[in-house]
């Protein structure tokens, strides 16, 4: 139900309403005919405004596409989309259809108290009338805004119980060092939005970050330096300390640069190993090197390390791979850490969804696919309605354009 206008705004809507429809010099907005007391009306909901029923009838059936008994049409006052059967003639509070005229009381009315619903438990007094109903005048509970700066021992029934009273609201945020700025508000508050420079986990980047959001990763590798002094962390940007350096001798164990080799300090070991330490004392001790094939798994990719044992990082993969164009009629052979997309040369040519144009995008996404989203065709009809005064604005189609939707108030 829609919210009543001010009171003062009500009374001049109802005087004026009862006044004119009362003289019947009331004038229908459609027709620009003045609406007789015992003529047939239709009043609407939203804005008030009276017409004539057979005016509203052909208003709706001239701009809805539907041969009912459902209709959709705006009101010509007030442009509130209804949705439903044709417009009936009842009374203003529609207890009577197709009220008899009577001297006694007010044209179009039943003469009957009103009783409409007026949002709160007391419905409304009048007697049948057109216009809002007048607010409530009974009592109603206590109330205050929604921060609690203002409050009211008593409103008035149907009124609001909680308000804002458009000062700052000022409740302690979530934080824990911030008030919300927002104006006196319902519901919980909106998230504290001051902001500070904050470094990142491994203090590399700084950047303006919310209240509560302070703690970031940046991304890149942490190199902070490790307890051992020799290396750096090469994890991500991370909370907290750096774990022990991963090629002490205790975390490295006793294996080979890729993994794969174990028990490489005896001696035993040396006439297998392409580079034999013996025992590592400290991290800087150089790793024993196999002479396989490393084997590890490289990101994101997912391609095995094709380079013997070694230390360090693996570096780009070297596997050659064949990688489809676009449009997926043409492979090409590159190197999978070089991998770059590639557009052949070949125009789609497949038709649109209107059926009328065909797409001339090189290497297209979705060639052959009339239905791909790449296929929506978004020129404007522009051919002549068959009202020969306007054109078709929909999307290209395919068949018939719509009948003319613009009405003409001759």
């Amino acid at each position: 139900r829609a919210p009543s206008p001010p009171e003062d705004a009500s009374k001049s809507i109802t005087e004026r309403l009862t006044e004119q429809l009362g003289r019947g010099s009331y004038t229908c907005m459609i027709c620009i005919a003045q609406v007789g007391k015992s003529a047939p009306i239709w009043s609407c909901g939203k804005c008030w405004a009276v017409f004539h029923l057979k005016c509203i009838h052909l208003w709706v059936k001239r701009g809805s596409d539907s041969s009912g008994p459902e209709y959709a049409f705006p009101c010509p006052g007030c442009r509130y989309h209804h949705v439903g059967t044709l417009p009936r003639y009842t009374c203003f509070c529609t207890k009577v259809l197709e009220p008899d005229p009577s001297p006694h009381w007010l044209a179009h009315s039943c003469g009957e108290v009103c009783e409409k619903d007026r949002g709160c438990p007391h419905p409304c007094p009048q007697l049948c009338h057109p216009g809002p109903c007048p607010r409530c005048t009974a009592v109603g509970p206590p109330g205050r805004c929604h921060c609690g700066r203002e409050q009211l021992p008593t409103t008035s029934c149907g009124g609001a119980s909680r308000w804002s009273c458009r000062e700052a609201c000022e409740k302690p945020l979530p934080c824990g060092q911030h008030t919300c700025r927002a104006l006196c508000h319902a519901g919980p508050c909106p998230p504290c939005t001051a902001k500070s420079s904050q470094p990142c986990f491994c203090g590399t980047v700084e950047e303006d970050r919310l209240c509560g959001q302070e703690s970031f990763s940046c991304g890149r590798p942490c190199g902070m330096p490790l307890d051992c002094g020799e290396h750096e962390c090469e994890q991500v940007c991370h909370d907290g300390d750096c774990a022990q350096c991963p090629w002490e001798p205790e975390a490295w164990g006793d294996r080979c640069a890729c993994g794969r080799t174990k028990r490489c300090s005896q001696e035993s070991a040396a006439a297998l190993l392409v580079r034999w330490v013996g025992v590592r004392q400290r991290c800087s001790d150089p790793l024993p090197l196999c002479g396989s094939r490393c084997g590890r798994r490289l990101e994101p990719c997912g391609h095995e390390c094709s380079r013997t044992c070694h230390e360090g990082a693996c570096g780009k993969c070297a596997q050659k791979v064949e990688v489809k164009c676009r449009c997926g009629r043409t492979e090409k052979e590159v190197t999978c850490g070089d991998r770059v997309d590639i557009l052949c040369a070949q125009v789609c040519k497949t038709k649109k969804s209107c059926g009328n144009h065909r797409c001339d995008t090189i290497c297209c996404p979705g060639m052959n696919l009339r239905d791909h989203e790449a296929h929506l065709c978004l020129q404007v009809c522009g051919k002549p309605l068959s009202c020969g005064n306007h054109f078709c604005e929909e999307f290209c189609h395919l068949g018939r354009c719509p009948r003319c939707r613009i009405v003409a108030h001759e």
